[in-house]
């Protein structure tokens, strides 16, 4: 298959681009990896599109799906984006809690007349734009989000995290805390709390600084989602590591920065992005075309 590269040098990002529409599940996870591990993230355009293809270069270029409860379905791994019409704010996807994936992906079946555009914003040059003082504060010690979060929301995440594993529940109604708990085994920062009206609360410790999961020698990006949205959950408590609030003007300084180095991704019919979502943040500019239809594909590298 012919394919065009054009870097993004605004960005980091690089569009690939199909010289003959060919069919977009041919590109390899290799080639897809090693191009997202040098620039942050992807814009695949004019390629043959559809949600199968979609779905299906999705799961042939990660180790496994992660499934979002609150958002509606569309098969077992696209999800349609509804999170109303408001502007959104940068961060990571599910970068507030403790199931954090490692890709982010986005398809575009139909493309907004006018603005409505999706935003993304490098950490890696966040942090090398951000002061000597902002890097000391935000690297002396970790992040805290807590949050409650219902019943069926948790439950409906364990059961479709957990379904291909030898400890998969028997049935939604079946999933316990003990199967949502083994899916933070690896994550030593996290203590989830289970309530008597069957909700859960969670405190997710994490570094606002981080290395990409993908890229080992990319050890030092702002991406976090101190600034992102709560849509379909509870308003998160975000907090330094001992308990005190993030001052104000350090907040002040990362929004600057981040807002230098925030970009827009002008949508186009049948594209697909890819962001490495342990590297480069994204949000949205507030949407002007209702009929723009977006879906989103969470997944892990392994």
């Amino acid at each position: 298959m012919n394919i065009r590269e054009t870097a993004h040098t605004r960005v980091g990002g690089l569009i690939v681009t199909s010289l003959n529409e060919g069919d977009v599940t041919l590109l390899s996870k290799d080639y897809l990896l090693t191009q997202l591990a040098e620039h942050g993230y992807l814009v695949l355009r004019g390629f043959q599109h559809s949600i199968d293809h979609f779905s299906q270069l999705v799961r042939q270029s990660s180790g496994r799906i992660s499934l979002d409860p609150a958002r509606s379905f569309s098969g077992d791994t696209a999800q349609k984006v509804d999170a109303g019409y408001d502007k959104v704010g940068l961060h990571c996807e599910n970068g507030n809690s403790p199931f954090w994936p490692d890709l982010c992906w986005f398809y575009c079946q139909q493309a907004p007349a006018q603005g409505s555009q999706t935003t993304v914003c490098d950490g890696k040059l966040v942090y090398q734009h951000l002061s000597p003082a902002a890097r000391a504060a935000f690297s002396a010690q970790e992040i805290v989000y807590s949050r409650r979060v219902e019943e069926q929301k948790w439950k409906t995440y364990a059961f479709y995290a957990l379904a291909s594993q030898e400890n998969a529940p028997e049935s939604l109604e079946k999933t316990t805390l003990d199967h949502l708990l083994s899916l933070t085994a690896g994550s030593a920062g996290t203590r989830i709390t289970l309530n008597d009206d069957g909700a859960i609360r969670y405190a997710f410790q994490t570094p606002a600084i981080r290395g990409s999961r993908l890229n080992p020698a990319a050890r030092h990006n702002f991406a976090n989602s101190i600034f992102g949205p709560s849509n379909h959950y509870e308003k998160p408590v975000i907090t330094f590591a001992d308990g005190s609030e993030i001052p104000a003007d350090l907040l002040a300084e990362a929004d600057a920065v981040c807002d230098r180095f925030t970009f827009d991704i002008g949508w186009q019919h049948g594209d697909i992005v890819l962001l490495d979502n342990t590297r480069v943040m994204h949000g949205r500019r507030r949407i002007e075309d209702k009929a723009r239809t977006i879906f989103n594909a969470l997944s892990y590298l392994a």
